[in-house]
């Protein structure tokens, strides 16, 4: 206490002129015109600019907010989409009825890792077994498939992204529904190849590429790219088929986990059969 009294003290001098100024420049703006309006001018620019600023900062923290509300709104229109005549049992002009029975589900995931300068390149993602994730499950973005579940925690899971030379994703060329298996294949990593096209199909540069929808990982229809090249080698019955893609996968922060409610039952229907033949 003593110690604050003395610095108060030696101090005495610089804050009665503080204060003197301050009492000053208060006259000189309320007695004069002129000052007055300046000083008003000026306070009112400088108020409105830290409103400004705060209203940017205030939209700035709230963007994770709203992006986690679009990913949840995004992911409720793929239900919709992907499950557009699922139940054959109602016609398609009454697909959003409650009847409804949806195959697919998609649950949004934030990308908390993923590399895409490797030959195995692979995402990681904060959802997991306590989500409902399983392995062997899809992921898509907005722009098309980017990987597939490989391991699951019960708070994360782990993606082969597509830009790995043993992901898979089964294509076909739209609206002519000739298939096969999509990899990629290329240091490009917007380039993908598709294989198993025969010479005879009609498909030229720019058919856009999708999903087949004959796994059960992905549902029909989710956009892949679009042919970029395609030629004949020698001696080939099938086309060499390069495809540009869609996914962002080099800037990727938000994701969706597909879930596919009757996948267990179709995998132990078809693991029957094979076992049958063998």
């Amino acid at each position: 206490m003593f110690n604050l009294v003395q610095l108060l003290i030696k101090l005495s001098g610089f804050l009665v002129f503080i204060v003197l100024e301050v009492i000053c420049f208060s006259l000189v703006v309320r007695y004069n015109g002129n000052q007055e309006k300046v000083y008003t001018n000026t306070v009112n620019q400088f108020t409105g600019w830290m409103q400004n600023k705060s209203a940017s900062t205030y939209q700035y923290f709230q963007l994770y907010d709203e992006n986690k509300r679009l990913a949840k709104e995004n992911a409720r229109l793929l239900d919709r989409l992907a499950n557009v005549g699922i139940n054959v049992q109602n016609p398609l002009d009454t697909v959003w009825a409650d009847t409804l029975q949806p195959k697919f589900s998609f649950l949004e995931a934030l990308v908390i890792r993923n590399s895409i300068n490797q030959h195995h390149n692979y995402i990681t993602l904060n959802k997991g077994s306590d989500d409902g994730v399983t392995p062997h499950s899809g992921v898509v973005s907005d722009d098309g498939v980017v990987g597939i579940v490989r391991k699951v925690s019960k708070k994360y899971s782990v993606a082969m992204s597509v830009l790995h030379r043993q992901t898979i994703v089964n294509a076909r060329v739209r609206h002519k529904n000739y298939f096969g298996p999509m990899m990629w294949k290329s240091e490009d990593i917007h380039i993908f190849n598709l294989d198993n096209i025969p010479k005879d199909a009609p498909v030229t540069k720019g058919d856009t590429i999708e999903t087949s929808g004959y796994s059960t990982m992905f549902p029909p229809g989710v956009t892949l790219g679009v042919i970029d090249k395609l030629w004949m080698d020698p001696g080939s019955n099938f086309f060499t088929i390069e495809v540009r893609s869609f996914a962002k996968l080099s800037n990727l922060q938000h994701a969706y986990i597909v879930r596919n409610i009757f996948k267990k039952e179709e995998e132990q229907l078809e693991e029957s059969v094979i076992t049958e033949d063998e």
